[in-house]
């Protein structure tokens, strides 16, 4: 498995980030009541549509799809609309111990009253985590953060935390090429998973 770079210059105009839930459900056939059970292994999803794009510059795009192997290398993608938090946390934070399946998590030296907004990206130990709703740093600089998506494995104390751009490796799912027409090339949808190690 090999690590392929997105090609340099290429950007979406169509782009989605889902998360993936693994639940199960049960309802009662007697009562009408119902259970759902979260098994704590989120996983993302992205979805995006690059443009149309002359033949010259369709050579990256269709060299990256190859490249990508189907499903056996990797990718490093972020949330293409929220490169940076639109909260004003930056610096070098870092992060406390969190446990597997936390919910939220402790980060220090954000700044006295940095602030996450609802919906800003971070990453920490590889993880990359989406704030729930908005929060304030206190005056020492430590924020609690409520996350979106649960801890999927235990952060060590003192995980440095990345703001800009956090990224999470991905794999390549949907069946994508580059069509050629007369002067120039379709635009192209590529749907991604994210790589659970």
């Amino acid at each position: 498995m090999t690590t392929i770079t997105f090609p340099t210059g290429v950007a979406p105009d169509g782009f989605m980030l889902k998360l993936n839930t693994t639940q199960r459900a049960h309802a009662s056939p007697f009562g009408g009541s119902e259970q759902v059970v979260d098994l704590l292994n989120d996983r993302w999803r992205i979805a995006m549509t690059l443009p149309k794009r002359t033949i010259v510059q369709a050579g990256a795009v269709e060299a990256f799809i190859n490249a990508m192997r189907g499903m056996t290398n990797t990718v490093n993608l972020y949330h293409w609309r929220r490169q940076a938090p639109v909260g004003t946390m930056r610096g070098s934070p870092t992060c406390n111990a969190a446990s597997q399946g936390a919910a939220s998590v402790t980060l220090a030296s954000a700044g006295a009253g940095a602030t996450l907004l609802a919906g800003d990206m971070i990453g920490i130990s590889g993880l990359l985590l989406q704030v729930a709703t908005n929060c304030t740093a206190n005056g020492s600089g430590v924020i609690v953060v409520p996350l979106v998506n649960r801890l999927r494995a235990a952060i060590t104390g003192g995980s440095a935390v990345t703001w800009d751009k956090p990224t999470a490796p991905f794999r390549l799912v949907s069946d994508s090429g580059v069509e050629h027409v007369p002067g120039y090339v379709e635009g192209v949808a590529l749907d991604f998973a994210e790589v659970i190690s």
